[in-house]
């Protein structure tokens, strides 16, 4: 083994610049303490709100509004001895404003909230985070916050079958050493995917992931009906659960797949969707594979 894969996952995040845009005062600062907690003192926070275009009245309506917030957001980044600067963005479409501020700053990590429930309506229309995640170039980080950040115990990583992500793991191993928290990881096993050997080969993924780590953390196999109920039954302790997109660039109309959209809809706790840069088109050929695969494995009726 090289030097190379002996790495540990945190010293691969190395964020130079970070773009948080924030529209919520309520998770602003929240978004902040992420950042604060995925970087180290040498990155700098660009802070942004987009202010549409429209009418005059409208348009600096908004514009005082929103630099109030950049600004207020701002200086709590400097309290926390954080390089922090403001943003100005105008444009007909927030989620354009985000992405040419992302350019314009040369970020390699886009943090940005999720308001209200997730439903293939809402992501389809209001789409802002959708289309983000769609065209950023580099990484990005979508908080739905229900429990402050900095008060966090248990984090969660949910470990499935597919090929372990290493910045996934990375993040994970950076929020629990920055935060003091507890990790717990876990994979669920339905009656779809259980064998004589399919435990046993489960807790050896789940020590693979934890050999990626820099820190101990809690391992366990969770046999259930269905991987969301497994998934819930494994959160009820967390205060915040890290997980990944599913075929994005496939089938669009959800987040991050069907079980992660009403994972996150229905845990009390707070859910970091992470989605590592990747090139488009090697993304949909991932997504498209994995969807011809598991049409393939269906029973035909």
């Amino acid at each position: 083994m090289n030097e190379e894969q002996l790495k540990k996952p945190s010293e691969e995040l190395g964020y130079g610049d970070v773009l948080i845009s924030i529209a919520n005062p309520e998770t602003a600062k929240q978004l902040v303490t992420l950042a604060h907690h995925l970087t180290t003192h040498q990155t700098t926070f660009h802070i942004v709100n987009v202010t549409r275009k429209g009418s005059f009245l409208e348009e600096e309506r908004s514009w005082r509004k929103g630099s109030e917030l950049v600004m207020d957001t701002t200086h709590y980044a400097q309290r926390l001895g954080r390089v922090a600067k403001p943003v100005t963005a105008t444009s007909s479409s927030v989620p354009e404003g985000i992405l040419n501020s992302a350019e314009g700053v040369e970020a390699d990590l886009i943090l940005m909230g999720w308001f209200g429930r997730i439903t293939p309506v809402s992501v389809r229309r209001s789409s802002v985070v959708n289309k983000v995640l769609h065209k950023a170039p580099c990484d990005v980080g979508v908080l739905k916050s229900r429990k402050n950040l900095g008060n966090v115990k248990k984090i969660l990583l949910p470990v499935g079958p597919n090929k372990l992500k290493p910045k996934r793991l990375a993040v994970f191993d950076r929020l629990l050493k920055q935060s003091k928290a507890k990790g717990d990881m876990i994979h669920v096993l339905t009656p779809d995917t259980s064998n004589e050997n399919a435990e046993e080969m489960a807790s050896e993924r789940l020590n693979e992931a934890q050999e990626m780590l820099t820190g101990d953390v809690a391992t366990r196999v969770i046999q259930a009906n269905s991987v969301l109920r497994g998934l819930l039954r494994g959160s009820e302790t967390a205060d915040l659960i890290v997980i990944g997109p599913g075929r994005e660039w496939v089938f669009n109309r959800f987040l991050f797949g069907r079980t992660a959209d009403n994972l996150t809809n229905r845990v009390e706790s707070s859910v970091l969707m992470f989605k590592g840069s990747e090139h488009k088109m090697v993304a949909w050929s991932k997504g498209l594979l994995k969807a011809l695969v598991d049409l393939a494995k269906r029973p035909f009726r």
